[in-house]
């Protein structure tokens, strides 16, 4: 668990009028159109409450009264000292002795205080955290328009506006740009909740705001070209150059050697003493400085054939000939195979290292502030290469680039539990390894996570839990709610009962991108501006026949060929 500190935010905002000298918020109390309930016990993160069902009643059935109030993540404001506490309900439960109604027992979490200054105590300063705790017999009223743009009003700071604040949708949500991005975000939530979208929304008014970003997505479905078009470099295997002579040991060894095997350790030893060989070799004459077996220079494959065939006739070798001869015969695999082109079609070893991360991170922009690079088009077995290939290097050069002009960088993982899995003795060990050393040391260097994930409970708690602020959308299994649980920072416990009804496109965000927990509905994107993953229309799809004669000799030809577009 995480817990956050009183933000000091200033929002000036009117409240109820002014208070007599010498008395106490406790002691004038609310009006009576205002009082729902008081509270009969206090701890350290929330209060249990006696509503009263006719007070409920007024309210609601007043002119231009609150439908809402007193529901289950609703907030209501305890009256204490020269301040107010806000919480927001968490649980309901008939109170009455005789069980016929009339009061509600309401369990209610503490989000933070609202302190009363200025003229006649007109304004509120909101801060997160509690340091004037309520008493049993403190009246509890329902929140008002003032308390709710003092709490969630950014006053200043850096924000977009992405939809509008539960319950009654009259206030803005914003998210603070600067408190999101620099401390790391997970968007997360069941399939066909809106997950996809919820990320479009931001990215789309992140790169409005700040035309001149650094966003990457890596996208493992092809969705989010559709959703940038001209404002996004759409990479794709089709059209991305990735050379091998990138990736350092760790990933070598996983695309060459692969999976455990007996012999695994001695295949590992040569290629580490052949690939260190090559790299020496292409270096020559150049002003590298000291080479290791992982810098990122270019060599020749052949260079390395031949330094492992010059290895396996040594007489003296210690190793017998068949783990030569394995790797020999993978890195031909590699070679002829066309679905690895994008990385081991190049014979000549050109030094294309500036011209590779300038189009990735998009130096310069050029009116497309994110790079889409879609991953669909990589073959399995060496998916997790290519994705730790791209995040260790935009790691790399954002450590190697700060005492420059350093560029803060995005880096989004879409799917991310493919990536980044919990159980450790899975696939994809060097993908988790570079994106954990992002969450853990990327705010230093300026660059931030983004998880998107429909299985949280799957997901590599380490590096979740670095995650600054959390978009939690609907979830129905059990497992998937506890670990979010798990993650989620004091005070949004009354917030997380709702995970499982909540509607699409909703979304409860707690953490450093938001002065306080919020439910959110969240704006709906124009169709032009969405990611291309829409569930088919079986309605509609089998109403009619298929009008291409060709349609399975096309879609054969795209398979063999693996490209889309053939």
């Amino acid at each position: 668990m995480r817990s956050y500190t009183h933000t000091g935010e200033t929002r000036a905002v009117e409240t109820d009028g002014p208070v007599a000298a010498g008395s106490s918020l406790s002691a004038r109390a609310a009006s009576p159109a205002e009082s729902i309930g008081e509270v009969t016990e206090v701890s350290g993160r929330g209060a249990k409450a006696i509503f009263d069902m006719d007070a409920l009643g007024t309210i609601i059935n007043a002119e231009g009264g609150d439908p809402l109030v007193g529901q289950i993540g609703s907030m209501v404001r305890i009256h204490v000292t020269g301040s107010y506490v806000y919480a927001i309900i968490r649980r309901l439960e008939n109170a009455a002795p005789d069980g016929r109604g009339g009061q509600l027992m309401a369990e209610m979490d503490f989000i933070g205080q609202g302190e009363r200054f200025g003229a006649e105590q007109r304004s509120i300063l909101f801060g997160r955290g509690v340091s004037k705790f309520p008493v049993p017999g403190n009246v509890v009223s329902n929140v008002r328009a003032e308390d709710i743009k003092a709490i969630f009003a950014p006053m200043g700071r850096a924000h977009v506006n992405i939809g509008s604040v539960y319950p009654h949708h009259t206030v803005s949500a914003s998210i603070l740009s600067d408190g999101m991005l620099s401390k790391h975000f997970a968007v997360l939530g069941s399939t066909g909740t809106g997950k996809s979208c919820t990320l479009a929304l931001l990215l789309h008014r992140l790169s409005e705001q700040m035309p001149s970003g650094h966003i990457i997505v890596l996208d493992p479905h092809d969705e989010y070209a559709a959703a940038f078009k001209e404002h996004a470099e759409c990479i794709s295997t089709e059209n991305l150059h990735l050379p091998y002579w990138m990736m350092n040991l760790e990933e070598h060894i996983e695309i060459i050697v692969g999976p455990r095997t007996p012999e695994r350790e001695i295949e590992v030893d040569i290629l580490k003493r052949s690939l260190l060989a090559a790299r020496k070799e292409s270096a020559k004459d150049k002003d590298y400085g000291r080479i290791t077996v992982d810098t990122p220079i270019p060599y020749r494959l052949a260079d390395l054939l031949r330094i492992i065939d010059q290895d396996m006739g040594r007489l003296d070798k210690a190793e017998t000939i068949e783990p030569y001869l394995k790797l020999k015969s993978r890195i031909e695999e590699l070679k002829g195979d066309d679905r690895y082109a994008f990385m081991f079609s190049t014979i000549l070893a050109r030094d294309t290292l500036p011209d590779v991360m300038s189009r990735i991170l998009r130096i310069p922009v050029d009116g497309k502030p994110v790079s889409i690079i879609g991953l669909a088009g990589v073959p399995s077995n060496i998916v997790d290469v290519v994705v730790s290939v791209l995040c260790r290097t935009v790691f790399d050069f954002a450590v190697w680039g700060r005492k420059s002009h350093a560029r803060p960088v995005l880096l989004v993982c879409e799917e991310a539990h493919r990536y980044i899995p919990e159980e450790a003795e899975v696939n994809f060990r060097s993908a988790r390894k570079s994106i954990e050393r992002i969450a853990k040391e990327g705010r230093k260097y300026g660059v931030s996570l983004g998880i998107v994930s429909q299985r949280p409970a799957d997901l590599a708690e380490s590096i979740l839990s670095q995650c600054g602020t959390i978009f939690a959308m609907r979830m129905n299994n059990e497992k998937d709610q506890r670990f979010i649980e798990n993650v989620m920072p004091e005070g949004a416990d009354g917030m997380l009962a709702a995970l499982p009804s909540l509607q699409n496109r909703e979304a409860i965000i707690v953490g450093e991108g938001v002065t306080a927990p919020v439910r959110v509905l969240l704006d709906d994107l124009h169709e032009d501006l969405r990611p291309s993953s829409d569930d088919p229309k079986f309605s509609e799809a089998w109403r009619t026949e298929v009008d291409d004669s060709l349609y399975v000799a096309k879609a054969i030809k795209r398979w063999r060929s693996q490209h889309h577009d053939s």
